[in-house]
């Protein structure tokens, strides 16, 4: 039994003829007059009396009218909860992102976006390096916020939208602060004070030293705002995001472009085999957009 079958017995109880309920329903006679007889076959019971001008109900017919009913109305109504269910669902953006709004100047752009398009839910949710990368993984953000180093480009896609670099934080009467820049060969003999071992930066800047052949003597490693404050009194130098020092600016402090500092990209990221929603593309370009009117 199929739910066309049932639309075409309830249209031709409710018509004069079935000829009138095909011409309802935008078909042919014969076809609706097939579908009854399915269904007839299926119940093994004659649902209307063909023997008069016009055919009417058999008594099996009038009861299988008032269930044909409920089920027709059962249907369309559970096809209006998914309809319902789907468009809210493509209509719900949530988005995990590091601590960097701020320095990227997005902070604006994510607040136009929802004032552009309230017709989506967007739920931003800040957090750390770790837990971006779980959230991502285990569904609870459909798109993150990342740096290109943190991203396994085979299962996900990534859209930069702004760049940075990699600078020596320096005091400002330190004997290199004069250098337009640096490279990680004349810090040989520095003591370093870097970002946390689980950030992206940290780990960036030990494969510099690495590639360089240098072991750095790092005194200890703690957040951006600590670093600048004991760079600030001579405690060591420092390597980071440029767009940190912009941030958090301190007047006894400096900061050197380091020569061999790669590209910094930071963009949002979804996975390949995940779902991409309208929601989704309509983020995306807008944000895309945003950073192109800005440059």
């Amino acid at each position: 039994m199929t739910f066309e079958q049932i639309d075409c017995f309830i249209a031709a109880v409710h018509a004069d003829t079935f000829f009138d309920a095909a011409e309802l329903l935008h078909t042919t006679q014969s076809t609706l007059s097939k579908q009854i007889q399915k269904l007839e076959k299926e119940l093994n019971l004659q649902l209307f009396d063909r023997s008069r001008r016009n055919a009417v109900l058999t008594p099996a017919g009038e009861l299988f009218y008032q269930e044909a009913q409920e089920l027709s109305r059962q249907y369309r109504q559970m096809l209006y909860r998914m309809s319902l269910y789907q468009t809210a669902k493509e209509q719900q953006l949530s988005v995990g992102t590091l601590p960097v709004l701020s320095q990227y100047h997005l902070t604006g752009s994510f607040r136009l976006f929802q004032k552009e398009h309230p017709e989506i839910s967007l739920a931003l949710t800040e957090v750390e390096e770790s837990e971006l990368m779980e959230g991502i993984e285990k569904k609870r953000f459909a798109m993150i916020l990342a740096r290109e180093s943190m991203i396994d480009t085979e299962h996900y896609h990534f859209f930069p939208i702004a760049t940075d670099r990699i600078c020596v934080m320096l005091p400002a009467d330190h004997p290199l602060s004069t250098r337009q820049k640096l490279s990680v060969t004349a810090l040989t003999d520095q003591s370093f004070l870097l970002m946390h071992p689980y950030t992206s930066i940290y780990q960036l800047c030990m494969q510099i030293f690495q590639n360089a052949g240098i072991h750095p003597s790092i005194l200890r490693t703690a957040r951006v705002e600590s670093l600048i404050s004991a760079v600030a009194v001579g405690e060591g130098i420092s390597l980071f995001a440029e767009s940190n020092f912009r941030l958090f600016q301190h007047e006894g402090v400096i900061s050197v472009p380091l020569e061999e500092s790669p590209v910094l990209r930071i963009g949002f990221a979804y996975k390949k085999a995940g779902e991409y929603t309208p929601a989704m593309d309509c983020f995306l370009h807008f944000m895309a957009n945003a950073q192109n009117s800005q440059q």
